[in-house]
């Protein structure tokens, strides 16, 4: 009689998860959102009244970009979602760089819809017979300064979440640790220029850590769009003796 033991088969690892598709959702984004930034209409006026109504006459294309913007925002957060269960999440600075960049993208979220919908609404608001287009343009101000403070918010916490995933990466092998030395270049560079700078964030400095998070997204992206490693089994079978 032939007896079997028990067999020893190892459960599937985070490393198994398909993330090719969070990939190109992750590449398709970073280009796109870059594309798009690009394509924001400026408003450059003198006066109160002009200012506001420049507002106004760039309102469908300024919605549409910050829609778009959006999109892509969900996107990336469900492409560093996926790159996290693959790395595995029950690892902590995995778990936390997780969170760290769920809370940034929530206050880029904030800062889309305020500056994309909000202020497009309070300057037609304050177009209105009867209303002040002086102060009109003072919550268009205010508007701008609680959108410069969202964004800000939202880069120190991507690049908190970017730092601690790359500290998890450097301890993995090939493409992995290459992409942690990526994520660790790319997130430091937002909290530095923002200390450096603030409050007067130029455009310069926009671009800058608008390339950065780019740079970034793409060799994230590259590491999605690779199929993982296939799990290793290892199955135990033992072979009682033969009885009669």
């Amino acid at each position: 009689m032939m007896t079997t033991h028990d067999s020893a088969v190892h459960p599937a690892t985070a490393t198994q998860v398909d993330t090719r598709a969070a990939g190109v959702l992750m590449l398709a984004a970073a280009v796109v959102s870059t594309v798009f930034v690009a394509l924001d209409p400026v408003v450059t006026a003198a006066t109160p009244r002009a200012i506001l109504e420049g507002i106004v006459a760039n309102g469908p294309m300024h919605r549409t970009v910050h829609a778009v913007e959006l999109a892509c925002v969900l996107s990336l957060a469900f492409g560093f979602t996926s790159l996290a269960a693959r790395t595995g999440l029950r690892r902590p600075a995995v778990l936390g760089a997780c969170i760290a960049y769920g809370v940034g993208c929530l206050a880029m979220v904030g800062a889309a819809i305020t500056d994309g919908f909000i202020t497009g609404d309070v300057a037609a608001y304050y177009l209105q017979a009867g209303r002040s287009v002086d102060t009109g343009r003072e919550m268009i101000h205010l508007c701008y300064v609680v959108v410069q403070d969202l964004a800000a918010t939202s880069w120190f916490f991507q690049a908190a979440g970017v730092l601690a995933m790359a500290l998890a990466l450097l301890r993995e092998r090939g493409l992995q640790r290459i992409v942690g030395a990526f994520g660790l270049a790319t997130g430091a560079l937002p909290p530095i220029a923002i200390v450096a700078t603030w409050p007067t964030m130029d455009t310069a400095v926009v671009v800058g850590i608008l390339s950065a998070q780019m740079v970034w997204n793409a060799a994230a992206a590259t590491l999605l769009l690779r199929r993982a490693a296939p799990p290793r089994s290892a199955i135990t079978l033992s072979h009682g003796p033969l009885a009669a």
